[in-house]
Parts: C-alpha cells; structure tokens; sequence
C-alpha cells in the first residue's frame, strides 16, 4: 500500500509542476489558456490529488506533523505554504516580468528545499 501511495504521490507532484510549467509559459507568451477553465479545473484536481496523496501518506506512516516528533514534516508544510505563494505570484499576482521570473524561479527552489527535506527527514529551519 504504501509504495503505491508513495509512486502515485510522486507521480501527481510530477504532473503539477509540469502543470505550472506549462502555464507559465502561457502567461510568458500572452495566451489565456493560462486562465481557461479547463486548464484551471486540471490544475485544481492535480494539485487536490498532491495534497490528499500526501496526508493519505502521512496516515499510512502514522506521521502528525503538528508535533515535536517530526520537524521535517512541520518544516515541509511551512515550505509547501511559501511554494504556494511563489506560484501564485509567479501565474497570478505579480504585476513586472521581473517579479514573476523571480517568483517562479523561487517556486522552483523552494520545490528542491521540499524534496530534500522528504529524501532526508532532516529539519534545517525548525530543527
């Protein structure tokens, strides 16, 4: 069970961020299917699926990350809220080129910081 969970979880996180990529790129080159409800009603799901995977995960491991025996796991969630934003900037928010490149090249660091903290189960911020 839990390495179908753990290869379906990678796979969904795999599909969003080809998902944001793609519609980055959209944005970068004036298009509105950026903003089109299909694709917005895809990305919802994706992202929905990433994040109902991940607590589906955390059950299977009988993880809580709300208390001291986990750092990483509260270090993840904080890191997951600050790619959130960045991706928000990055499709949405940001009004200069500039702003939007930063953000989404930030999406993309804070998306590594989050995969390191998974491989390693080791806080660096909290811990």
């Amino acid at each position: 069970m839990y390495f179908v969970l753990k290869q379906l979880h990678f796979t969904l996180i795999a599909g969003a961020v080809l998902m944001f990529m793609l519609r980055f790129y959209w944005v970068q080159t004036g298009t509105d299917r950026a903003y089109s409800g299909q694709v917005l009603k895809v990305s919802g799901w994706l992202n929905g699926l990433v994040v109902l995977s991940g607590v589906l995960l955390c059950v299977a491991l009988d993880l809580n990350p709300f208390n001291n025996a986990t750092p990483w796991l509260s270090e993840k969630l904080m890191a997951i809220l600050a790619l959130l934003f960045l991706v928000a900037m990055a499709l949405r928010l940001a009004k200069s080129n500039l702003v939007r490149w930063g953000s989404f090249l930030g999406a993309f660091g804070w998306l590594y910081f989050i995969a390191k903290l998974a491989v390693l189960k080791q806080a660096s911020l909290f811990g």
